[in-house]
């Protein structure tokens, strides 16, 4: 098979009679990613407060960014398996009901900081399921030529719940103290369990006779790796989470400290980026079903490309650079920053051996949280060596770069095929 003939690839088809049911599997996925999302993010949110009932420094409040982050490094690889083996209906809804008690035990028991960051790293390790459960229900239930919209819709519920995190856990920790936030955490992960266990149910496709087969993960890593488009789809993967991530915590540092923009007002440039954000989930991943239909690897390596415009164009700007211009860039960034996911996701679950769907996206969220976890640091010490020009052409270097390798492999011969056995 060629990197062309991956381009055009396509999961095992929906299940014949999945009809209208399709629609409460996608609002079932949406659910439990968004009251996910307001326990994942809600940890970033509360950071603040934590700082100040431990009187911690902003670097060690961090840490707790860090262990949520850490935690489906830990776990993500057992749970595809566990969800490729017994399907994804108990495993994320026993996960996410558990991820929920944890936040209640962390609101009781964390009187020290180094205690609150266990639980919190248990938290994470629980929401590791949300992820490739609720990818593996879309391959499931819906037919190829809506599955990018479907996985658009579904990632839109990770802003979602970011925005409902941060619109309603200060006010409450400020107010009730931020165990009362905490316990609103756990009864959103709670909720989410028991919604996807009561509405969820599997569909009868080309998986389900391969369910009780464990997969050999090292096995499948091994042929992934091995495959040149695999690995040339994978660090594409790594390096638009990096654009991502770099932006996301960057990017109100740069704001406030290099365009001496009010916090404020930074704040509501963030806000719009994320706005921008939800809609190019779903926007995106149409376009390129809509207007290029099986080729989703070539519309990642023009979002890679095209990205590197609006992040080398911040290098131009000053503190005496009009705001439209600070508020146009955000919005386009938050856009392509957010937006890429659902493409690089519907990709990843159409390469993968059918019996490994869910092992295979683990994978490929492991290493993005890698990412996500070491890259910010990274260019902040890049940053603090030579300023920010220097971090944003590092990252422009990364992105073309990566367009360029994916180009390459896209015009070359013809690869390794991924194992389909166990």
């Amino acid at each position: 098979m060629t990197a062309q003939d991956l381009d055009k690839a396509a999961p095992a088809p929906a299940p014949h009679d999945a009809g209208p049911y399709k629609w409460v599997v996608l609002a079932v996925a949406v659910t439990a990613l968004t009251t996910g999302s307001v326990v994942y993010s809600g940890v970033s949110v509360l950071m603040p407060f934590w700082k100040d009932t431990y009187g911690l420094s902003a670097a060690t409040a961090a840490l707790a960014a860090t262990a949520i982050q850490a935690g489906p490094i830990t776990s993500m690889l057992v749970i595809g398996r566990a969800i490729d083996r017994y399907g994804e209906r108990w495993v994320v809804s026993l996960t996410m009901i558990a991820m929920g008690i944890t936040a209640f035990i962390a609101a009781a028991a964390g009187r020290s900081y180094p205690v609150l960051l266990l639980f919190i790293l248990v938290m994470g390790a629980f929401y590791g399921s949300i992820l490739p459960g609720g990818q593996r229900a879309i391959t499931r239930w819906f037919e190829p030529r809506l599955q990018g919209m479907a996985t658009g819709v579904r990632q839109a519920g990770l802003p979602i719940g970011a925005a409902v995190a941060g619109a309603v856990l200060p006010a409450l920790a400020l107010h009730h103290g931020w165990t009362a936030a905490m316990i609103v955490q756990g009864v959103a992960g709670i909720l989410g369990g028991i919604v996807f266990g009561a509405f969820y149910r599997k569909a009868d496709d080309a998986t389900t006779s391969a369910r009780k087969t464990p997969v050999h993960l090292r096995r499948l890593i091994t042929g992934l790796v091995r495959d040149r488009t695999v690995r040339s789809l994978l660090t594409a993967g790594l390096a638009l989470a990096a654009f991502q991530y770099v932006f996301s915590a960057q990017i109100l540092l740069f704001l406030d400290d290099h365009l001496r923009v009010p916090v404020v007002t930074a704040g509501f440039m963030y806000s719009t980026a994320q706005a921008a954000g939800i809609a190019g989930r779903i926007g995106l991943a149409w376009i390129s079903d809509h207007f290029w239909p099986g080729r989703r690897m070539r519309s990642l390596k023009w979002v890679l490309a095209f990205s590197a415009v609006p992040v080398a164009a911040l290098t131009a700007l000053t503190p005496a650079s009009p705001r439209v211009l600070a508020y146009g860039l955000c919005t386009l960034l938050g856009l392509l920053s957010v937006g890429w996911y659902p493409l690089y996701l519907v990709q990843v679950a159409e390469i993968a051996p059918r019996h490994a769907v869910a092992s295979t996206i683990s994978f490929a969220i492991t290493l993005n949280q890698i990412i996500a976890a070491a890259v910010p640091p990274l260019f902040g010490v890049v940053v603090g060596l030579s300023g920010y020009t220097a971090g944003w052409f590092l990252l422009v270097a990364v992105l073309l770069l990566t367009a360029a390798q994916l180009h390459r492999t896209h015009r070359a011969g013809p690869r390794i095929t991924t194992p389909h056995t166990p």
